[in-house]
């Protein structure tokens, strides 16, 4: 929708919501008004709205597991990762389909839920084995898409196929003329070095090469609830590395952005504590608890 894209979120709504007058299962319309609230932070007017409106928009609907990923990210950004694990297993993935997309949201929730030191049992491992199916036909061909079965893998200990995709986006990012050459070269090798380092507990490699990208990261596609997974990452990152000035600008500017955001306190309160600025954590903690009461959550 053209005015989600351009950020006149009112238009995008209303637009939506008209849309929806029209046609009530209009999957595509219900996605474009949760996309605005995703951005308005309006999380839990964007779970009433999804699952108000389930038996209209998730029934013998091929895109409905997309708007489960939607459903299930306002989950997490209120800090409620045993619901967000359940949405995973029982709507965004709950088998095999072989369908890109799907084990894509799949990968990026995950992923999402592994930031926060969640056990995620063998799911990555499930994943890693769809993605290698793939691999032979796909490899090199979408960076947006590589990124994400490269996260799969990583976490599985899939190293050798980890490595053959990386080998792959590199080839295209140097012999590729087109447009995803441009994608593979500008974001999607960084990114991939950067989740690497992530997972390997080099997190000051990832945080440079995440940097490298922030400015640049819409020329990887995606949106922006697609893209704030490198975000969150970063943030991760700079806490974990002990660079705590940066933790603390990169959380100021989500604050900005969010200031409602539960996860976006979390984060503060969780650098502040990194930082052994106790006075500092004592607010954090407090501002949680205040806005978060009515989620029944406590940071970690």
């Amino acid at each position: 929708m053209v005015w989600k894209n351009a950020n006149d979120y009112a238009k995008a709504e209303e637009t939506g919501r008209r849309a929806l007058e029209i046609e009530a299962k209009d999957g595509w319309a219900v996605h474009a008004v949760v996309h605005v609230m995703e951005m308005q932070t309006r999380y839990d007017e964007g779970i009433e709205f999804l699952t108000s409106r389930e038996n209209n928009w998730a029934p013998d609907n091929g895109f409905a597991f997309h708007n489960w990923w939607h459903l299930a990210l306002y989950h997490l950004e209120c800090c409620e990762h045993e619901r967000a694990l359940e949405l995973y297993d029982t709507r965004v993935n709950p088998e095999a389909t072989g369908m890109s997309m799907q084990i894509l949201d799949a990968s990026a929730l995950l992923w999402r839920i592994q930031l926060r030191d969640i056990d995620t049992g063998d799911r990555w491992a499930q994943l890693a084995d769809e993605w290698v199916k793939k691999a032979p036909d796909e490899n090199g061909y979408y960076a947006f898409k590589d990124v994400h079965a490269l996260m799969a893998l990583l976490y599985a200990g899939r190293q050798q196929d980890a490595q053959r995709l990386q080998n792959d986006m590199e080839q295209t990012a140097q012999s590729d003329a087109g447009i995803n050459g441009m994608m593979s070269r500008e974001v999607g090798v960084p990114v991939a070095r950067a989740f690497t380092a992530f997972t390997q507990g080099q997190y000051r490699d990832t945080v440079d090469e995440l940097m490298r990208v922030r400015t640049s990261a819409n020329r990887f596609g995606g949106s922006h609830a697609q893209r704030d997974m490198l975000s969150q990452t970063l943030i991760e990152a700079a806490v974990r590395s002990g660079q705590h000035d940066l933790a603390r600008k990169l959380i100021n500017e989500r604050l900005a952005w969010k200031p409602h955001s539960p996860l976006a306190w979390n984060f503060k309160a969780k650098a502040n504590r990194a930082a052994d600025d106790i006075a500092g954590a004592k607010f954090a903690q407090g501002e949680v608890d205040k806005l978060l009461c009515k989620h029944k959550y406590k940071a970690a």
